[in-house]
């Protein structure tokens, strides 16, 4: 339920990003068990072919269903884990092992996202294998280890732990060690052979398919020039932070978290001194706390290859571990020190922020390529969009072109170049276009022309092809320096639009506008104009030129140079701010 709860707000379900490659790989209809299922980097049959199979008929129209199927396997995975560790831990420890998975960013991010299949598949036949291993069934067991592996390659840990687990049929007495001895090489045997069979057809079919590990891992410099350990340490460090909720940079309550586990840790070592039960607890239960350190240490080792690259979803498997350790040492101590624990992790969970009700223009900075909160900006942004074009273009013309103006920042990856368009219409001779392809290509006319305002509600807003046409062919004729011709192309886009809250579109009209009017020697009517355009979006490049060149020929250096700050800030390699303000200097050392 606090998973739940602290996942409203989202649009939980809706595809983006990697999601496009899958949903487009299975219904083409050419499913294959021995490829990528639309992946390029990785043979995960089961989250990727089989799940996606299942699943994409239903996406994007219902994707509720995600988030239910999601939170069921999350329930699944908890009660095995509960169950396989109160064999050796009272119900309340094991009940609070069973919580690691699910009180935190990692498992939020698991309920949105479709792609996070693999993640839960893993976990859930992981859960699946240690459970079946404790209570002694090898084959059932085999089959879990034989579809974790198809779920993630991760899984080699699950394969290496499941001979070394107590058994629930291990009982003591004569020959007992021989017996558990013997059992053990059985499990071995069986489990390596299992793992054997899996390694040697992933390596064959990734060798066939050329697959290679995404974002150039493989061979990016800032990957492999940097040292194990470091890579290694990066890991455990951002894991550690996941599981207590915390963000890996602007971690605001970083110092309540680190002071309560250190308060909590104290306590305990403050019983361990005085307390020679506390002791004999902790010695019988010392392998268990081992184990869930040596989880928590080989789960995050197969990390160091996608190093810089952070996303809290990938400790979610690992945190297991981490959360073994921990319940073992507090409550060998002191079991209220376990409720205190549980509590100090829910508080932290719920301290996370919320998921956004909005798209903003760009993402908070929390250190993680993606985690619960950009990722739900993302899918925000998809759902938005998706309905917005359904509602106004029922259907689009076979081979139409769909423009987007303004997008938020780092959103576009999220459209997965032209497959978003493709699943939502069913029609894959769509394609997005950009506002570069629109210049490069004044003869496109596109259906639809789709623009993305931050602060208007609804946030997606549509310009008309007619007035882009417009707008675009006023970029020509500045070019020609016809700037009366440009004048008339800017009135004629503005009485083309109809729509004034695409308010960034209507700037853009306007800073054009004022820019032509500055050029023909109309100062104050620029400046007046400019003002316009940023009052109704202040990220318009023409308006700002326009006013910093209009101070500047007016000798108002510095509120030139302040404008053209403002210019950088926002577009950085603007080389027209940068001729103006090589200007303004020179003029100032003529005393000009």
């Amino acid at each position: 339920m606090p998973l739940v709860l602290h996942s409203r707000g989202g649009a939980l379900g809706e595809p983006a990003a990697d999601d496009w490659d899958f949903i487009t790989y299975a219904r083409a209809g050419r499913f294959s068990f021995w490829d990528g299922g639309g992946s390029s980097a990785f043979w995960r049959p089961l989250p990727h072919q089989i799940y996606y199979g299942l699943i994409s008929p239903l996406l994007p129209a219902h994707a509720w269903v995600v988030p239910v199927v999601h939170g069921a396997m999350l329930v699944v995975i908890a009660l095995l884990i509960f169950r396989a560790a109160r064999l050796r831990l009272p119900d309340g420890w094991a009940a609070a092992v069973a919580t690691f998975p699910l009180f935190a960013e990692a498992a939020r991010m698991a309920l949105q996202w479709p792609c996070l299949s693999v993640e839960l598949s893993f976990l859930l036949f992981t859960a699946l294998a240690l459970h079946e291993a404790a209570f002694d069934r090898l084959p059932t067991a085999l089959l879990a280890l034989l579809a974790a592996l198809l779920s993630k390659e991760v899984a080699v840990v699950t394969a290496l732990a499941l001979p070394w687990l107590p058994r629930a049929s291990a009982a003591p007495g004569a020959g007992a060690r021989r017996a558990i001895a013997s059992a053990r090489l059985r499990w071995i045997a069986a489990t390596a052979v299992v793992t054997l069979v899996w390694a040697a057809a992933y390596i064959v079919i990734r060798r066939a398919h050329g697959y290679h590990l995404p974002h150039g891992f493989e061979t990016e410099r800032a990957t492999i020039g940097m040292p194990w350990p470091v890579r290694y340490g990066w890991a455990v460090a951002n894991a550690s932070r996941v599981a207590f909720s915390l963000p890996v940079e602007h971690a605001r309550l970083a110092p309540v978290a680190i002071g309560t586990l250190a308060l909590l840790l104290g306590a305990a070592a403050w019983t361990y001194a005085r307390d020679d039960a506390a002791r004999r607890r902790l010695a019988a239960l010392a392998p268990v706390a081992i184990a869930g350190v040596v989880w928590f240490a080989t789960t995050l080792a197969p990390l160091v290859v996608v190093y810089p690259m952070w996303m809290p979803h990938r400790a979610l498997v690992a945190s297991l571990g981490l959360g073994l350790a921990l319940v073992v040492v507090l409550g060998a101590a002191r079991p209220a020190l376990i409720a205190a624990l549980v509590v100090a992790r829910l508080a932290l969970f719920a301290a996370s922020p919320a998921l956004p009700a909005r798209v903003t223009m760009s993402a908070p900075e929390t250190g993680a390529f993606l985690d619960a909160v950009k990722l739900a900006r993302l899918q925000r942004l998809m759902r938005d969009t998706r309905l917005a074009l359904a509602a106004r273009f029922p259907a689009l013309p076979h081979g139409a072109r769909v423009a987007m103006l303004h997008p938020p920042i780092s959103t576009e990856y999220a459209f997965g170049g032209s497959q978003a368009i493709d699943v939502w219409y069913r029609d894959p001779t769509l394609r997005w276009a950009r506002y570069d392809d629109l210049r490069i290509h004044p003869d496109w006319t596109p259906a639809a022309v789709v623009d993305f305002e931050a602060n208007e509600t609804p946030q997606i807003r549509f310009v008309a092809p007619e007035a882009m046409r417009h707008y675009i062919a006023g970029e020509a004729l500045t070019v020609r320096d016809d700037w009366d011709a440009c004048l008339r192309a800017m009135a004629r886009a503005d009485s083309a639009q109809a729509d004034s809250g695409a308010r960034a579109f209507v700037s853009r009209v306007a800073g054009r506008r004022a820019f032509a009017l500055l050029r023909l020697g109309r100062s104050n009517e620029a400046e007046r104009e400019a003002l316009r355009s940023l009052a109704l979006w202040s990220d318009c490049s023409d308006a700002r030129f326009t006013l910093a060149s209009s101070f500047a020929v007016a000798g108002r250096h510095r509120e030139a140079n302040l404008e053209l700050d403002t210019l950088f800030s926002l577009y950085p390699n603007d080389r027209s701010g940068r001729a103006l303000r090589d200007t303004i200097a020179a003029w100032e050392r003529r005393g000009r």
